[in-house]
């Protein structure tokens, strides 16, 4: 089991924090192995080096955020939970937890961007198309001017396009503008 290398090398990782900076309560130490997970996985290109250490991370990151709800950090570790849960393809996940970032804390600076990615984790990972247009269309009432509403638009338009025809749609509509 590739998990027991991992947890025994955020017990050693957090024994040595607890040398130079002993955290102060359950919550530090909650911040340090959610920071030593992110620092092994991600490695330089941003892509995940281990599936079973991002499923640990997006536990840890919800983890987080239900101890610490009304606190700025804890909503943006559920966004990140939603990222890292995309980035394993999971999109029931990804989808929960960007749907709970733009539903619950429609004030927090990435609310647009998770309800946007809800929609579009259920446009290309669930392939649920009927799902996809509600999201996107609740995108477009709430944030008529943001900088991805005219992509909202845009994958509205070809829901359920495959990505022939959106190729030959693209060069058709390069053939007529010569």
């Amino acid at each position: 089991m590739r998990l027991l290398p991992l947890l025994s090398l955020l017990v050693v990782i957090s024994s040595a924090c607890n040398d130079s900076a002993a955290p102060s309560h359950a919550r530090d130490l909650e911040l340090q192995t959610i920071d030593s997970l992110e620092n092994i996985l991600f490695v330089g290109d941003g892509s995940l080096s281990d599936r079973n250490a991002a499923l640990v991370l997006v536990k840890s990151y919800a983890k987080y955020y239900q101890a610490n709800q009304p606190d700025t950090l804890a909503i943006d570790m559920l966004f990140k939970a939603g990222e890292v849960s995309m980035g394993l393809t999971n999109g029931d996940l990804a989808v929960k937890y960007f749907a709970t970032v733009a539903e619950t804390h429609p004030t927090f600076n990435k609310a647009p961007e998770a309800l946007f990615l809800a929609a579009f984790c259920e446009e290309t990972l669930k392939g649920d198309a009927q799902q996809a247009k509600f999201f996107y269309e609740e995108f477009l009432k709430k944030y008529p001017s943001h900088k991805l509403a005219e992509d909202a638009k845009f994958s509205i338009q070809n829901l359920g396009k495959s990505d022939e025809d959106l190729i030959k749609m693209f060069e058709k509509g390069q053939q007529s503008q010569k």
